[in-house]
């Protein structure tokens, strides 16, 4: 372990905990695609399970922040603050991603996700939010050819019409990304995530209702059953691992709680060969290789 993780770990946990609990963390967060592959196969639009989502994660980060004593700060630059994160952070990306689960392998889409730092790193150049190291701009290279072997090949994937759906999981990553530099960029004084999650929650909310309502795409619980139960098992572990990651950035470090891409995006592959039988030509696990060795680039600047 690196003498810095060490140190911050000193601060607040003990080494061994913090190294169980990000991959304890980066396995559910992993597993909320198979979740999502699972739960979506029930025919519920994906614009009410969006909605569905936001709600449940709603009602728990709301809960977070009673027990905590926090309170939702209300000003006009929050509100804006939280309507911008809303819509990047869960109304669209939510949205295009159980979408995108419905066509794609889990294996796939898990590896086209966890881009997220590499696209961070390019929108957060041009605001001077990241430096362009020699390494990390060979990260972004290698992330590129990860990606040019998932959609170039014909045996990349078990179906070539699918190239096309790695569109939207290439969306959602953009998207996550977005929020992460504006968060990093103009979150205002005064909060922290948990408080951000919550109003980014209720915005995200507040968007996505009427357009549920419009297109007919309210969810249909009257029989909930088994593939509902993994859509709010799905719900449930995102809060949660988000929350977990919270405390690991806290009492690890950015640089040691990073680690968790390659749990998640391990995971994601691992559960869909097991559970669904998915099977990788070696393009993807190449892909795969090139994705690892780019995060391991790209990942944050250790800091004092």
């Amino acid at each position: 372990m690196p003498a810095d993780t060490i140190a911050a770990a000193a601060t607040g946990a003990r080494p061994a905990l913090l190294w169980f609990a990000m991959v304890a963390i980066g396995a559910a967060w992993g597993s909320t695609q198979l979740l999502s592959k699972i739960g979506m196969a029930a025919g519920h639009h994906p614009i009410g399970v969006t909605f569905w989502q936001a709600v449940i994660g709603l009602a728990i980060i709301t809960a977070a922040m009673r027990l905590s004593g926090r309170r939702l700060p209300l000003g006009r630059g929050h509100l804006v603050f939280y309507a911008v994160c809303g819509l990047l952070g869960t109304a669209l990306p939510s949205t295009l991603s159980y979408e995108g689960i419905r066509h794609l392998p889990v294996g796939v889409q898990s590896i086209v996700l966890s881009t997220v730092p590499m696209m961070t790193l390019v929108l957060a150049l041009p605001l001077r939010v990241e430096r362009a190291e020699p390494a990390r701009v060979a990260g972004l290279g290698l992330g590129l050819a990860a990606m040019l072997l998932l959609v170039g090949p014909e045996a990349s994937l078990p179906d070539p019409a699918q190239a096309a759906w790695v569109a939207l999981p290439v969306m959602v990553a953009l998207s996550y990304s977005a929020e992460n530099v504006v968060i990093a960029r103009w979150m205002p004084r005064g909060i922290d995530a948990v408080q951000t999650m919550c109003g980014l929650l209720w915005a995200a909310a507040i968007m996505v209702a009427p357009v549920m309502l419009a297109a007919d795409a309210v969810p249909d619980l009257s029989g909930f059953g088994w593939r509902e139960g993994a859509l709010l098992g799905s719900a449930v572990l995102n809060v949660g691992c988000y929350l977990g990651f919270v405390w690991l950035i806290a009492n690890g470090g950015a640089v040691f709680a990073a680690q968790t891409a390659y749990v998640v995006t391990g995971s994601g592959v691992a559960l869909g060969m097991l559970v669904l039988g998915e099977r990788h030509s070696p393009y993807v696990w190449a892909a795969l290789a090139l994705l690892f060795a780019g995060l391991a680039l790209v990942r944050p600047r250790r800091r004092a």
